[in-house]
């Protein structure tokens, strides 16, 4: 049964599931013991196996590696033996075609070049800055990390929306109890029904890319398990999360917060010699600070569910880390001021062109519906027919990221945490923007000399032009070694 399982795996292409030694071994057991196994087309498991291999040099290279002679037939009078061994060779000098090619990849996406993103967001442009490379191989040929769901991925998406959702709760309902309630909701929703048929779960195809992935028992003879799914690593991975949403109750209240807008797309146009672009994100949360029918001051908040930077350096490495932390921060304030200038063009436009039959003013780069209504409401004027201008009603008074954890030794959030406690509090950075036609001005300059910076490497149209970084956690590192050799460039940017 574990020899069956194995071989459904590797047709399945379910790599995850198996260790590259598993593979191979079990490859080698059906060539020496079933060479007629009816399961299973067994040159086309052995072609998968070999293509994995060659796609994972680093596993199974140095202390993983596997030796050759585990093909080797033991009697060298068989013929169907001799046959394997050479039919291994054949497919282990194909390997290679298994590694990726960029101009392969870019066909099928029926692209003939390179192409030029239109479209950019502030963490593609923060990307760049970082690691040209993984910013080609992420946002140009669209390949994602190995692999792709991970549990700490998993736990910022699912807290973000515990953390929207609690607001859609009267604010007597917004206890800590029914805010981890809704972490428990959507993790069910996303995990399925695990312990029902778990002969089922074992044995299904499942994705690298879907939260079934997460907390299987990898690499292992099932036969003694009762899950696939290793329940107790599943559960202190919830423990733990819910422990950042304890965390963010104890440093506020949301029985005491009503934020302005929630989970908020935007977007906005930044102009090029030629043409333009379009930068667009979300937002966590808009936050209305004070209102008054003179104006409304806003700030934009940013929930982070890694720890909060431990300001330990010197100042003027501590001061860049906090720029580093605000940079795309600086980008959200950037396009939603954009949108508010827009606005008051757009509705400039609207009212001198409204007699105009058939006009319509496009919004898209503007404002919502939705917004402009509940700022109107709380300054108190009951149309948008006779308000200032927006510039002059609206404010951006500051940043928040909001870190849902710290380092248990930084005691700007830890002085009176006890050394054994799980771990540090939550602990939120504020940024001012009292200057902040100042910053916004060279947040555009930014945003714009790097959107020129990825023109002219797209214009060089050479996959090698796009250098990496020499950061040992940039997954460019991992995913260069997927190419074919020579295809992508091994020189640090």
């Amino acid at each position: 049964m574990a020899l069956k399982r194995s071989c459904h795996r590797i047709q399945t292409k379910q790599w995850a599931a198996s260790s590259p030694l598993l593979l191979w071994c079990t490859a080698a057991a059906l060539f020496e013991f079933e060479p007629s196994a009816a399961f299973i087309h067994t040159e086309t498991m052995i072609f998968r196996a070999v293509s994995m291999r060659a796609s994972c040099p680093r596993i199974l290279s140095g202390t993983t590696s596997c030796s050759s002679a585990i093909f080797s037939p033991r009697h060298s009078s068989s013929s169907s033996h001799l046959e394997a061994a050479s039919l291994l060779n054949q497919e282990d000098n194909q390997a290679a075609a298994t590694l990726l090619d960029p101009y392969e990849i870019l066909r099928d996406q029926n692209l003939d070049e390179i192409p030029l993103p239109n479209k950019l967001s502030p963490t593609s442009l923060e990307s760049f800055t970082k690691c040209h490379q993984a910013f080609f191989f992420q946002y140009i040929l669209k390949l994602k990390p190995d692999p792709p769901m991970t549990p700490e991925l998993a736990r910022g998406i699912i807290c973000h929306k515990a953390l929207e959702d609690v607001f859609e709760l009267a604010p007597p309902q917004r206890t800590l109890g029914n805010l981890q309630n809704l972490f428990r909701k959507e993790w069910s929703s996303l995990r399925g029904d695990r312990e029902s048929n778990n002969n089922v779960a074992r044995e299904r195809e499942y994705s690298t890319e879907s939260y079934d992935s997460l907390f299987r028992i990898d690499n292992q003879d099932h036969e003694n398990e009762s899950s696939p799914f290793d329940i107790n690593a599943e559960i202190v991975w919830g423990q733990s999360s819910l422990q950042l949403l304890k965390n963010y109750y104890d440093l506020e209240d949301p029985r005491n917060v009503t934020p302005l807008m929630r989970e908020m797309w935007v977007n906005a146009k930044f102009p090029t010699d030629t043409d333009s672009f379009i930068v667009r994100g979300k937002i966590d949360r808009i936050d209305l600070i004070s209102s008054n029918n003179s104006g409304a001051s806003l700030r934009i908040l940013d929930y982070k569910t890694g720890k909060k930077p431990h300001f330990k350096y010197s100042a003027a490495t501590n001061e860049r880390i906090a720029n580093e932390q605000f940079w795309k921060m600086k980008v959200y304030a950037l396009i939603l001021w954009k949108m508010i200038l827009q606005t008051e063009r757009l509705e400039q436009s609207h009212r001198q062109e409204s007699e105009e039959v058939g006009k319509t003013v496009d919004y898209r780069y503007s404002l919502s519906w939705e917004l402009r209504q509940k700022l109107l409401q709380s300054l108190g004027y009951e149309n948008e027919q006779h308000h200032p201008k927006w510039s002059e009603l609206l404010t951006l008074e500051s940043l928040r990221l909001m870190y849902l954890t710290s380092h248990l030794d930084d005691m700007a959030a830890n002085f009176d945490t006890p050394p054994d406690a799980p771990g540090g509090k939550a602990k939120h950075l504020d940024f001012s923007l009292n200057d902040i036609m100042s910053v916004l001005d060279q947040t555009e300059d930014e945003v714009i000399s790097i959107q020129k910076q990825i023109k002219e490497l797209v214009d060089l149209q050479d996959p090698k032009a796009w250098h990496h970084c020499n950061w040992k956690y940039c997954n460019c590192h991992e995913m260069r070694e997927r190419f074919i050799d020579g295809t992508v460039s091994n020189e640090i940017m």
